[in-house]
């Protein structure tokens, strides 16, 4: 910091301090900038020595601070902390009792101080924990009466969170109901959480959202009442195994693990979760049984993600979910016939299903409009899509070596696709001549990924002429553009061009009339013959308004 901070006794706002060392830095200065507002950050805690430094700064008569964070820098000397001392600069640092928001990084000592959690500070609605990695023993924080969002994380030595979380011991003027006001509560990264000692005291009665994430050696039960809860999020918590608590509005409901997510579908199952609208369930390794007919009716959204022994029940249709996500799952099935179950869809996303070989729908899927299908490296077959979903928009095919396109039959073109990546997909960009007759209202196409059989793109009556946007990606083997191929194509406004290192040549006349910009980027041969306006090349591409290479603007 400057010297002379102390000599501001003006000042009203100041973002940053950072106590240094040296006399002129030390956090002393602040002792005399009695009228500061808003809020404000005090760094580098670590270099105040004791307690009668800290009490200088006289934080407490800082009556217009409503914001205040206190941090401490990493000391590879941590373990040789005097913990007492820590907890004597923490007292001093003690902030005016108007204060509304507080953060706390990197603190030292093994215990916090009095004042922290105090019912005095009547005012705080926000506070956050990081990074105190010696403290054993969280605060009272249930004693803060306006307490809204509650924030704990990188605690590396909590064994147990217990009574002392909800009230201070032997005080007769302990709020009855611990956390009265709070709505948002956090824990994360702390590895060594056991228990959770929830306390029967009729807490959180306004919680609405609890988030649990990388607490490994968390056991038993979460608190069981929670009546305004409507977020759960628990995710790498791999011993936890209780029953989702007793949480009538719940909405969200997020969960990994093989013990949770059985406890989860049971629930379900036992119609515990009338209100819920999303839900994803994660990392289960064990066989699970999932009857469609038990989804709750008010389910939107359902995420699957790395269940691979997961099955379900094809036992009823489900009529109002819109959103489903099936990543590294359901390994057993070669034939996905899952989509029937769900006649309202609206986005389907299938990943890393590795034995999935055919997508089979039997029944309309008329409100399906987005369909994205990435790394099944099995699958051979989507043909079904075309009929069943007729308002299908954009289509998305990223590491499919095998998928075929071609429409089965004399089946009618398919009008509605206005978008379709095919990236890593090299039997479709070897044989894409379906493309025109197929998708013949198709406005953006993307191909992307190494295709060793193809020098040259696209084949004359390849793509079809309703083509605005073209974007060629990473084809290592390309050498030739085609401007036969791309004549027809007279909406063509875009043309991009990214890591096609052998692409050197244009064959044919010039490129479409109608393009408004080429854009040519990692694409060395191609980009230099650009950028000096090649005598062959030049007049194929003069007519293009904006020509940009390696983002610079050449034309």
């Amino acid at each position: 910091m400057p010297k002379g901070m102390s000599q501001l006794k003006n000042l009203q706002f100041l973002s940053d301090y950072v106590v240094g060392k040296r006399e002129e830095n030390k956090i002393t200065e602040l002792g005399a900038l009695a009228d500061l507002h808003q809020s404000i950050s005090i760094a580098g805690l670590e270099n105040v020595v004791n307690s009668s430094e800290a009490s200088m700064a006289r934080m407490f008569d800082k009556d217009g601070i409503c914001s205040l964070e206190l941090s401490w820098s990493p000391d590879e000397d941590e373990n040789e902390v005097d913990s007492q001392i820590e907890r004597d600069i923490l007292d001093k640092l003690q902030p005016h009792t108007n204060l509304k928001e507080l953060e706390i990084r990197g603190y030292r000592g093994t215990t916090f101080s009095d004042w922290l959690g105090s019912s005095s500070y009547r005012n705080i609605t926000y506070l956050r924990l990081d990074g105190c990695r010696n403290c054993c023993m969280l605060p009272s924080f249930g004693q803060l009466p306006s307490l809204k969002g509650l924030r704990i994380s990188n605690f590396e030595s909590v064994e147990i969170v217990g009574a002392e979380f909800y009230f201070y011991q032997n005080d007769e003027s302990c709020l009855e109901t611990p956390f009265p006001k709070l709505e948002s509560l956090s824990f994360s990264s702390m590895p060594c959480w056991k228990e959770w000692r929830s306390m029967e005291l009729n807490a959180f009665p306004r919680l609405r959202k609890l988030t649990i994430m990388e607490c490994p050696m968390l056991r038993g039960d979460l608190p069981n009442q929670l009546p305004s809860l409507q977020s759960l999020w628990i995710e790498k918590c791999v011993e936890v195994s209780c029953c989702v608590p007793r949480a009538p509005a719940i909405t969200t409901l997020s969960i990994s693990g093989k013990h949770l997510v059985g406890s989860v579908v049971e629930a379900i199952t036992n119609t515990q979760l009338t209100c819920l609208t999303s839900l994803w369930i994660s990392g289960c390794s064990s066989h699970i049984w999932f009857p469609v007919s038990a989804i709750p009716p008010s389910l939107h959204r359902l995420t699957i993600q790395e269940c691979r022994e997961l099955e379900f029940e094809m036992d009823g249709q489900h009529h109002s979910l819109q959103e489903l996500y099936i990543r590294s799952s359901c390994d057993s099935l070669a034939s996905f016939s899952l989509l029937d179950s769900f006649p309202n869809l609206v986005r389907v996303e299938i990943m890393y299903c590795r034995n999935m070989e055919s997508i089979v729908v039997s029944r309309s899927l008329s409100c399906l409009r987005y369909l994205w299908i990435n790394h099944c490296g099995s699958l051979k077959s989507v043909s079904t899509i075309w009929m069943a979903a007729p308002q299908l928009q954009r289509l998305s095919l990223v590491g499919c070596p095998e998928v075929d396109l071609s429409p089965t039959g004399d089946g009618d073109p398919h009008r509605s696709l206005g978008s379709l990546e095919i990236s890593y997909c090299e039997k479709l960009v070897s044989t894409a001549a379906f493309m025109n007759s197929q998708f013949q209202g198709l406005i953006d196409l993307w191909i992307e990924g190494e295709c060793e059989s193809v020098k040259c793109l696209p084949k004359e009556g390849w793509l079809p002429a309703s083509l605005e946007s073209l974007t060629l990606e990473g084809i290592k083997s390309v050498e030739t553009l085609e401007c036969k191929g791309l004549a027809h194509l007279t909406s063509l406004h875009e043309l991009s061009i990214y890591e096609c290192p052998k692409l050197e040549n244009m064959e044919g006349e010039k490129l479409p009339a109608s393009l408004i910009q080429l854009s040519v980027s990692r694409s060395p041969l191609l980009g230099k013959r650009c950028e000096m306006k090649d005598l062959q090349l030049w007049p194929k591409i003069s007519h293009i308004p904006a020509i940009r290479v390696d983002n610079r603007w050449i034309w």
